[in-house]
């Protein structure tokens, strides 16, 4: 059986009755359901029914607003991102690296990690869903890490001529492997020994 459990904070995660709601709660409720259908069924086979079913609306919403579910799916995959600013750094690169990355790890667990998962193929067949997908979810992830990366040359923690575009993308791959790809989630002490044994050797000379 499915797993309706929402560890990713969403606020659809069963199939919601029908109550009278403002625009802005139904667009929510649309946003939320069409997250959860993503990792339910996958986006082959997510459809205005099952996500008007999920949000406790009609169909009418939709399709006023989307021509087709890839259009809704496009608009929906900001919510599959993180927000940079919700990390705090320390000053210190290597707490901020294990800081940040545990950051990263808890955004991208539960319902919303299975949805960010279920994308990946289908980005790969569907030129515009990568297109928002790589602008939308991994870009800001790529680019907060790589400023948190500058930032430490800046004070002299690492060689600025270590950060070059062939290290960052080493770094980037790495955090999509184990942080996307992987379906477990990640310990403190995977992401301790990924920072000491990778991330560290690779920018510190």
């Amino acid at each position: 059986m499915p797993n309706r459990s929402n560890s990713a904070g969403l606020r659809t995660t069963a199939r919601s009755v029908r109550t009278r709601r403002g625009a802005a709660e139904v667009e929510q409720a649309i946003s939320d359901a069409v997250v959860v259908e993503l990792a339910e069924v996958g986006f082959g086979r997510l459809t205005f029914d099952s996500v008007a079913e999920r949000a406790g609306t009609g169909k009418s919403p939709l399709y006023r607003r989307w021509p087709d579910t890839t259009a809704l799916v496009i608009d929906t995959l900001g919510k599959l991102g993180m927000d940079p600013a919700g990390y705090v750094r320390t000053g210190i690169l290597r707490d901020d690296l294990i800081g940040f990355t545990r950051y990263m790890t808890s955004t991208h667990q539960g319902v919303k990690g299975a949805a960010f998962r279920s994308l990946l193929g289908e980005a790969q067949r569907d030129p515009e869903l990568l297109e928002r997908f790589k602008a939308e979810v991994l870009d800001p992830l790529f680019d907060a890490l790589t400023d948190l990366l500058r930032d430490a040359a800046k004070r002299g923690e690492v060689s600025s001529e270590r950060l070059t575009p062939v290290v960052l993308e080493v770094l980037h791959a790495l955090i999509v492997k184990r942080l996307i790809l992987e379906t477990h989630d990640l310990t403190t002490e995977d992401i301790t020994e990924m920072v000491d044994q990778i991330l560290l050797p690779l920018v510190v000379v």
